[in-house]
């Protein structure tokens, strides 16, 4: 290998992180909607390097949030031993929905990735699911949680919930009106 072609590897990789910071920035600043064009700006490389690395919105949604889906395996796993199941699965809700504020409007974006089959988001959040099905079968089992809903239908649910224009969470009223419906002990079995 040549000193150039590491050279070029090592911009790659100086480019690829640039970009992902500057999404990061550009999403936190104006939204999950804001005009792509902003992102390579920031970044200080051309859009075909944009593009090259990132064909969609999506995919530099999936690279913005792979930490934040190992936080929340792990608080999930952290929880799954808890005394109170409920009391566990609310604390992860709120992690999650912590996470999800970060990015104004990126909440509505996740509710669709969770529930399409082979979208980048919800590829990457596929352990973050899996996580939080089995703290939610466990809230389902022990805390008389609802049997007639998938844990993918209730993160989905959330993220969709509307969000409060300051914090960026899921107003407290929505919030607590679907968390009290799922602990419906008179739910159908499925």
């Amino acid at each position: 290998m040549t000193g150039s072609s590491r050279t070029i590897r090592a911009d790659a990789a100086r480019n690829l992180d640039a970009l992902v910071t500057a999404a990061a920035e550009v999403f936190r600043d104006l939204g999950a909607d804001a005009p792509l064009d902003e992102i390579p700006r920031r970044a200080g490389v051309g859009r075909a390097t944009m593009y090259r690395h990132f064909p969609t919105r999506e995919h530099l949604f999936a690279a913005i949030l792979r930490s934040q889906v190992g936080t929340l395996v792990e608080a999930a796993e952290t929880r799954m031993e808890a005394t109170d199941p409920w009391q566990a699965l609310l604390e992860w809700m709120d992690a999650y929905e912590e996470i999800g504020a970060r990015y104004r409007g990126m909440s509505a974006h996740l509710s669709a990735a969770l529930l399409a089959d082979g979208s980048p988001v919800g590829e990457l959040c596929a352990p973050m699911k899996t996580a939080f099905d089995g703290l939610f079968r466990r809230a389902q089992e022990l805390a008389s949680a609802r049997r007639d809903i998938s844990a993918a239908d209730v993160l989905a649910i959330v993220s969709a919930l509307p969000r409060d224009p300051v914090t960026g969470r899921a107003r407290t009223a929505h919030l607590t009106v679907v968390l009290d419906g799922l602990r419906s002990a008179a739910a159908p079995a499925a």
